[in-house]
């Protein structure tokens, strides 16, 4: 029965470890990275799955809470298409992608804002504006490099 337990044990917690973070991880690098990303991923534990997920190539699964329903969070699967990054290339993309949002005075973003400004979409801003965004990760995926996705921000998608 001992046996049993232990192995019933040990199925459960293999079976939680993808949603483990990277602050279990303890990477430093990620640690320092995350904490300029809070308000774009929602938090300071989904910045850092983002960070983290971004630079191992793994899609991210993030928590986003609903403030009128807290004990059923919502969540976000952010699935990048570019592969495994580089920490320089996770910052850029990350601070692109902010910096995209910022643009229409969005400063935290929704699940669909978020979405859309890593993969590409439509986002509502605060004054009822419908923008097209290409999507800092697809558009990486897809060749361009850092300048001409910064420029980008600037193009309505078509």
């Amino acid at each position: 029965m001992k046996r049993a337990m232990q192995v019933l044990g040990s199925s459960v917690l293999l079976a939680f470890a993808p949603m483990a973070g990277a602050h279990e991880t303890g990477d430093p690098v990620a640690l320092k990275m995350a904490s300029g990303f809070a308000a774009l991923a929602g938090s300071q534990d989904n910045a850092l799955v983002l960070v983290q997920a971004l630079h191992d190539g793994t899609p991210a699964r993030l928590c986003l809470g609903d403030e009128a329903s807290p004990a059923l969070p919502d969540f976000l699967v952010i699935d990048s298409p570019t592969g495994p990054m580089g920490w320089h290339d996770v910052r850029m993309a990350l601070m692109l992608a902010r910096d995209a949002l910022r643009r229409h005075l969005v400063y935290h973003p929704t699940r669909e804002q978020l979405q859309a400004v890593l993969l590409g979409g439509e986002i509502h801003t605060r004054t009822g504006k419908s923008v097209g965004l290409r999507g800092v990760l697809r558009m990486r995926a897809e060749g361009l490099n850092w300048g001409a996705i910064a420029a980008e921000r600037y193009r309505r998608a078509s």
